[in-house]
């Protein structure tokens, strides 16, 4: 499995395939976000009657948990949609109703990352006044097809 720096995730909002605002999700999880890689191809039966795997390529596939969302102000950070800034939860939770290919995602700030094209979350506990949802985890899977296990410009 390739390794990338890990570090603060990201999500990229995008209007007409630009960026247009970049928000900063908070630190999932220890051992979150994770980047996995679905191998893509198709088998080809042979003349013989055998089989043959033929590699078309990888999508990413990355997952991020956290057993409390802190969508409260943290150092360098601040609540709202604008540029730069951690959505809250009710945010994110819109950015997640979005269509397909409406933002992109980064597992952090070294990596690239990609379009997301699906994805999953899990069901959210309580959401307490103090800012807190509980037990949330994203599935981020993207839809085109890498040549080699890199992710792209984010």
């Amino acid at each position: 499995m390739p390794i990338f720096q890990p570090g603060t995730p990201r999500i990229g909002l995008l209007a007409n395939g630009t960026r247009s605002a970049t928000l900063w999700l908070p630190m999932p999880d220890e051992g979150y976000p994770t980047l996995q890689w679905e191998p893509k191809g198709q088998v080809v039966e042979l003349y013989d009657g055998s089989e043959v795997w033929r590699q078309l390529g990888w999508i990413p596939v990355i997952v991020m948990r956290w057993s409390a969302y802190d969508d409260r102000p943290g150092e360098g950070y601040t609540l709202g949609i604008a540029d730069g800034q951690r959505p809250a939860i009710t945010d994110l939770l819109n950015i997640l109703s979005y269509a397909p290919g409406m933002f992109s995602v980064s597992p952090g700030p070294a990596a690239g990352g990609f379009v997301a094209q699906s994805w999953k979350e899990s069901a959210i506990g309580v959401i307490g006044n103090a800012g807190y949802a509980k037990g949330l985890e994203v599935t981020f899977r993207g839809g085109a097809i890498c040549a080699n296990k890199t992710l792209g410009t984010f």
